[in-house]
């Protein structure tokens, strides 16, 4: 996808140009995954451009999905991006190679091609025969089915390879972090990224959470093979992968191979087992209602549900200056049609407002310190600031950034600042007091979102989205 940022506003413009010239404004859509490498970006682009040369079709921009299947098209970010597009008006068609490359499953081809028509967008399949509208129809499913079942074919031929390379022991994979891949050899360890992994399976052990962990490597700038950022995905997945121990685990048809591999371990199998059961146990303590702040990302989040299919609306991050949104979850997967947003400011405005009409002096008793109070509040949070320097230092040094003695100096400097802070906060004595605080007030202020989502769902029993229609439905606690 080129641009698209930029060329929305192209799009706009465009599209009242297009009134008065009747030009056959068309967008193509572009997939290659790793089965047919004849099916590469650049040779579908150039084939579509000689059609729509051909037939007068004006390309304003491209949308694609590189090296992704086009079994699950919520995995496909530009091919999401084109439908939500589809409803704006700017383009009347979409142009694609072969209808292998819009979907390979049967339901999703027939769900999102029925949505590009209600958005008056015809999708042409520049290598297959336009048909009349009743022909399509049969077109459509005939070809959906013999894509779907040339995916599953496939899909059952790759997964007899592995399987077979799986129960041998070999490693199949891309290698881990830790690990680099010579062809045709074993996981050879590296050691940079190896004393990584140890330090992740040691702050677990030590009782840290995957978001602590990643928290610290990023603050000592590791990042992943790839360049990125570390997050708790890629902290769980070196936390629970049997390769560390020297093991290969492969998983297919609901059939897990875990066999053990040639390759030498990171972690031994003693270690290994311990974190297991730590994180399993740590699993199901944290459920949707205790998850912590971090984990948090607007103070609506689980309240607003789609009246066509009862799914939560999900938060959706947007980049380039666009603000963030929340859509109906069951569209993003295929199983809604309703292509409604709205971005975060927007929906705080609305429910910000309806609390104001119906609720203004609603308030909740919260706790207020005195003047000693807060500034032993004050000094303890300064006393948590050292101890987080003190782990961050130990961690310089473990991942071999500090020396022994650097780090040395800094544990003796961070240890009697803490021991100093202790001391003056012991000599402090502090009352509590409470009071009443509104909820509006923290709904519009600078909290954390474990409290605005509390004091939203104090007054919110949820919020009914009607997205094709437009209409929010807010309803509120009998209660209030």
């Amino acid at each position: 996808m080129h641009n698209l940022y930029l060329q929305k506003y192209f799009c706009k413009f465009i599209f009242f140009y297009k009134i008065f010239y009747c030009l056959n404004l068309t967008l193509s859509y572009v997939r290659m995954s790793t089965d047919k490498q004849d099916y590469s970006i650049e040779s579908q682009k150039r084939t579509i451009k000689e059609y729509a040369k051909k037939n007068n079709y004006n390309i304003i921009c491209y949308f694609e999905d590189k090296g992704i299947s086009g079994r699950d098209a919520e995995k496909r970010p530009a091919f999401m991006e084109m439908i939500e597009e589809s409803k704006k008006g700017y383009f009347d068609y979409v142009l694609i190679y072969d209808s292998s490359r819009f979907a390979r499953n049967l339901e999703q081809s027939l769900i999102y091609k029925s949505i590009l028509k209600k958005n008056s967008v015809d999708l042409i399949s520049i290598t297959e025969p336009m048909l009349d509208d009743d022909s399509q129809l049969i077109a459509d499913a005939l070809f959906g089915a013999m894509n779907e079942m040339y995916s599953r074919k496939l899909s059952k031929v790759v997964k007899r390879g592995m399987t077979e390379k799986a129960l041998k022991g070999e490693y199949i994979s891309c290698a881990p972090y830790g690990y680099f891949k010579p062809k045709n050899k074993p996981l050879v360890i590296v050691e940079k990224e190896a004393n990584i992994v140890k330090n992740i399976f040691k702050l677990f052990l030590d009782g840290k959470s995957t978001y602590a962990i990643a928290k610290t490597l990023n603050e000592n700038n590791i990042k992943t093979k790839k360049g990125n950022n570390i997050d708790t995905r890629f902290v769980k997945k070196i936390l629970t992968n049997p390769t560390y121990k020297g093991y290969y685990r492969f998983e297919t048809d609901k059939r897990v191979i875990l066999n053990k591999s040639n390759h030498m371990p990171i972690i031994d199998e003693n270690t290994f087992d311990k974190v297991q059961n730590l994180f399993n146990n740590n699993k199901k303590r944290l459920n949707s209602k205790n998850k912590p702040l971090e984990y948090n990302k607007h103070w609506l989040v689980g309240i607003m549900k789609c009246i066509y299919c009862n799914n939560t609306f999900v938060y959706a991050k947007y980049y380039n200056n666009r603000q963030d949104r929340f859509r109906c979850g069951g569209y993003t997967c295929g199983k809604c049609d309703s292509s409604f947003s709205i971005g975060i400011y927007d929906i705080e405005d609305i429910v910000i407002e309806k609390i104001n009409k119906n609720f203004p002096d609603i308030k909740y008793k919260i706790k207020n310190n005195n003047d000693n109070t807060q500034k032993k509040y004050a000094i303890l949070k300064d006393i948590e600031k050292y101890k987080k320097a003190l782990e961050k230092a130990k961690n310089a040094y473990l991942l071999e950034i500090d020396s022994l003695e650097e780090y040395r100096q800094n544990k003796t400097f961070f240890t009697n600042k803490i021991e100093e802070l202790k001391n003056e906060s012991n000599n402090i004595k502090d009352t509590n007091n409470i009071e009443e605080i509104s909820i509006l007030n923290v709904l519009k202020g600078n909290y954390d979102m474990v409290l605005k989502n509390k004091m939203a769902r104090l007054i919110i029993n949820k919020i009914l989205i009607d997205g094709k229609n437009r209409k929010i439905k807010i309803i509120f606690n009998s209660y209030t």
